[in-house]
């Protein structure tokens, strides 16, 4: 369904404004190997998959109450600047709102240092110039990882929600394509740099063609319940981290048309296959690229229950 912003989101917009316009929590994070159930607010815990990361992983944590086990579980991933901290911060007041609590893996740049090995979740090798094995995707994390969390918390959770805004984004829908097992309950991407096309006429990265993904994989992530969130204002060219190659400019000039024609080719291969796609393109007005101002309307998606 194709939504510019409707109705229902229009009225919850000043509500959320007027809710989340509370200066952000900037409350010191605790640090531990695991997470301290029994306390509220910001936490930092390491994640080593079971003793597989050589580095383990940091992750930053939030909860806005104490023995969280009930509470609705999110992941939050980070841009390119791997600053999953910041990220956090950014959603703290609508975390408090909604009742959530927020897990944010960063993927660091020692450890993580191409664009590759975060955006595209190090399903492909420039170096050696073919793909990896499945147990070396970054995308192999999130679900053990939700796991970890889940046994720390003493949650009754089967399942998770996932925002991902510009790298974040890039991760979130490939994520999706890549692991048709995973739990994710609702996803959002906000402001994605550009796309993984769910196409074979179009050639990997840009498209799915002399990829190693599965065919019927597609079907499995047009099946998931996914915001394709795209901000307005979102577009500038001239940034740092801006793919303005021919390839990505043939999906348009600028985040916002970029995520329009995401959407658009999805619906039309969705018809093609003659499978329901249950996704919701939402236009957020006058917002840049700016997770906080994007992760505040992923949030009330989730859990606001608007059509």
């Amino acid at each position: 369904m194709n939504k510019t912003i409707s109705a229902a989101i229009q009225t919850t917009r000043f509500l959320l404004f007027a809710l989340l316009s509370l200066p952000i929590n900037k409350l010191s994070a605790q640090t531990g190997k695991q997470i301290n159930r029994s306390i509220a607010g910001k936490q930092v815990f390491y994640f080593d998959d079971g003793g597989k990361l050589k580095s383990p992983l940091k992750v930053h944590y939030f909860s806005p109450k104490a023995n969280s086990d009930s509470l609705p579980i999110v992941f939050l991933m980070h841009g390119a600047h791997r600053d999953a901290g910041a990220y956090l911060d950014g959603v703290i007041d609508a975390a408090t709102v909604f009742g959530c609590a927020v897990v944010a893996p960063e993927f660091d740049k020692d450890t993580y240092p191409e664009t590759d090995m975060y955006n595209l979740g190090n399903v492909y090798s420039k170096k050696r110039r073919t793909f990896n094995p499945k147990e070396e995707w970054t995308f192999e994390l999130i679900e053990p990882l939700f796991d970890a969390v889940v046994k720390q918390l003493k949650s009754s959770n089967k399942g998770y929600y996932m925002y991902g805004h510009s790298a974040g984004a890039q991760f979130v829908h490939r994520f999706l394509m890549y692991e048709p097992e995973n739990r994710v309950i609702k996803a959002a991407a906000a402001n994605a740099g550009w796309y993984t096309l769910p196409s074979f006429d179009v050639d990997f990265p840009f498209g799915l063609n002399k990829s190693s993904l599965p065919p019927q994989n597609v079907n499995a992530f047009f099946a998931k319940k996914l915001f394709v969130l795209l901000g307005t204002a979102d577009v500038i060219r001239e940034s740092v981290d801006f793919n303005s190659s021919a390839q990505a400019d043939a999906q348009g000039k600028n985040r916002f048309e970029r995520g329009q024609y995401f959407y658009k080719l999805s619906t039309q291969k969705a018809t093609e296959l003659k499978t329901p796609l249950n996704w919701t393109e939402v236009f957020v007005p006058g917002i840049g690229h700016n997770n906080e101002g994007m992760s505040k309307f992923a949030l009330s998606l989730f859990f606001m229950d608007i059509k």
